[in-house]
């Protein structure tokens, strides 16, 4: 029983010293000058919109406000992570301080899926969640273009209409199968909303109807693909129509 008693008393202690010299390092730590600012920008697929220079200087406030060589314990780090993602392609970021006084800074980059060609304005880019993004000097992203006929009321994503809400669908269902994405260079929206799907290889203009029953409309393009064409000739048609229930039309 003493011997019990010891032994929770010695491991009592041991664990009160242990709280101690890490509430010590803690204290100790928060009052190092920041070091250095390291920044890690997760590959989306090779496409870098953003770099380090530009997110030290969000940071920094635009030069008004330095990190480098400030006290870490009086950053507010939830207050530099909003600067870093005012940069309208960066997703999130996540800022923390190790050991050796160095701020790291974790970015997840937007990642665009197609681009909406206006003649009008800017062209823009659209990203996985439908937010609307700036074309960017530093990249031009490999994605299908999108053509309109008609005008919309988006502000800053696809997803303030269901109409949007539908084309992003479309977009992403594209963006995550290896041949459709490879094969889809373009998508125009006519008047009424129905689509025309334009390809990268063939010459074959895809008419799609309205952005809705995705699996059955690719799943008899794919037939078009694999099994009529293979067997008529690639040019013998220049029209493919799915967007017939039950039916592939070639014209």
């Amino acid at each position: 029983m003493k011997r019990d008693i010891k032994t929770i008393l010695f491991f009592s202690i041991a664990a009160a010293v242990m709280v101690v010299i890490i509430g010590f390092t803690g204290v100790k730590n928060s009052g190092k000058p920041v070091n250095d600012v390291l920044v890690k920008i997760q590959d989306q697929n090779g496409d870098y919109f953003t770099d380090q220079m530009e997110i030290i200087s969000l940071m920094n406030a635009g030069s008004t406000d330095y990190v480098l060589g400030q006290s870490i314990e009086h950053l507010d780090l939830k207050l530099l992570e909003q600067r870093v993602e005012s940069n309208p392609f960066v997703k999130e970021a996540q800022i923390y301080r190790d050991i050796k006084g160095n701020l790291i800074v974790t970015i997840e980059q937007a990642r665009p899926i197609a681009r909406i060609f206006n003649p009008n304005g800017p062209d823009q880019y659209i990203d996985e969640d439908g937010r609307l993004l700036p074309v960017n000097a530093k990249h031009t992203a490999r994605v299908p273009i999108i053509e309109t006929e008609r005008g919309f009321s988006w502000e800053r994503s696809l997803t303030e209409t269901d109409y949007g809400n539908d084309i992003l669908a479309l977009l992403n269902y594209i963006e995550k199968d290896k041949f459709w994405s490879a094969q889809i260079a373009q998508v125009v929206i006519e008047k009424d909303g129905q689509l025309k799907l334009l390809p990268q290889v063939t010459k074959q203009e895809i008419i799609f109807g309205m952005p809705d029953d995705l699996d059955s409309k690719f799943k008899k393009l794919m037939v078009f693909y694999k099994e009529i064409l293979p067997n008529k000739g690639w040019n013998t048609y220049e029209l493919v129509n799915v967007k017939f229930e039950n039916q592939i039309v070639c014209e």
